[in-house]
């Protein structure tokens, strides 16, 4: 999608949550063990897992799920450090898809990230777990719960994005990406991933090449805000979750490798069949979301009818993670 489209959830807090500021106290992140993994299909992943803090190891319900993340755009496997403090009582794992931060290239594609997804959980230990898709890993998060349903138990998308060249086609913003996945289309993968890094390069290069962290989030901000009609007040969050994101950026954007594969992988027909999720599903949708059109959410509803749709009011696009995050982690759990 363009720049300000593919910024996963990096739209934040609608502004009536934003000027009270973070609901939870500043998150604390548990000791993560970054791991490289080298899956079947090739690509070595970069894993952060997160493990529940001792205080809810002790409350831990016998049997619950871990949570396994598919991160947004650019966001890579330290999404999971982004949780609301109390958001890890079962144990959250993300790794980064290919090419994001340190991870290996794969052909683009959702059922090859959905393998492995599953090899990353078997190679941590975790026979089963729920999977959470945030914005533009809503369709990876979807893959994950359709390639393996006894070991997926419950399946969660917020702010996923649907199949853009059908929803958005008539988007004008857009039309410059359509003529990239036309070369996808006609077998030209390479030349359209080339593209998209182009294309990419001309939206971050400008922000990446700020040396400190809070000049990256302050243009950041002016990214995703440029109209000036602030999202979210950033200053609500405490400069230590701060530092996270930027590193979290500065991480996921390594090259733009990653975002060419995901735009090329969701924009192209999908090698996925939904009909196979059959887990408790459940959608999450921001009512005041600038970057991602609510149709979105609807489409995701038609197409898997037992979901349960929650579109939160006066919620834009990032804060329907950042601040959910906890709700939504123990609804997929006590799924389970």
């Amino acid at each position: 999608m363009s720049s300000s489209r593919a910024l996963g959830c990096e739209r934040s807090p609608s502004p009536t949550t934003a000027t009270s500021g973070p609901r939870s106290p500043p998150v604390r992140v548990q000791p993560a063990l970054p791991r490289g993994l080298r899956c079947s299909d090739g690509p070595r992943s970069r894993v952060l897992e997160r493990r529940p803090p001792r205080r809810h190891l002790r409350r831990r319900r016998p049997g619950r799920a871990a949570v396994l993340l598919q991160h947004g755009m650019p966001q890579c496997r330290m999404v999971a450090a982004h949780l609301e403090d109390g958001a890890c009582e079962a144990g959250v794992l993300a790794f980064s898809r290919p090419r994001f931060g340190r991870s290996s290239w794969s052909e683009p594609s959702l059922a090859s990230c959905s393998r492995d997804a599953l090899e990353v959980a078997a190679a941590l230990g975790v026979d089963t777990f729920a999977v959470l898709g945030i914005s533009f890993g809503g369709p990876f998060a979807a893959a994950t719960a359709a390639a393996d349903p006894e070991r997926v138990t419950a399946f969660g998308i917020c702010v996923g994005i649907g199949p853009w060249r059908v929803l958005d086609a008539d988007a004008p913003d857009l039309a410059a990406e359509l003529d990239i996945l036309a070369l996808d289309d006609q077998g030209r993968t390479d030349e359209a991933a080339a593209a998209y890094r182009e294309l990419m390069a001309g939206a971050f290069d400008d922000m990446l090449a700020k040396e400190s962290n809070e000049e990256l989030m302050v243009a950041f901000d002016a990214m995703v805000s440029p109209d000036g009609k602030r999202d979210v007040d950033w200053d609500a969050f405490a400069p230590p979750w701060r530092k996270r994101f930027a590193r979290d950026v500065r991480e996921a954007l390594t090259t733009y490798d990653g975002m060419a594969h995901d735009n090329v992988a969701v924009g192209r027909d999908w090698d996925i069949h939904l009909t196979t999720i059959r887990q408790p599903t459940y959608l999450w949708y921001g009512a005041d979301d600038d970057l991602l059109p609510i149709e979105h959410g609807r489409w995701w509803k038609e197409q898997l009818p037992h979901a349960q749709l929650t579109i939160r009011p006066g919620t834009g696009h990032g804060g329907a993670y950042f601040i959910h995050s906890a709700e939504m982690l123990r609804t997929l759990t006590d799924s389970a």
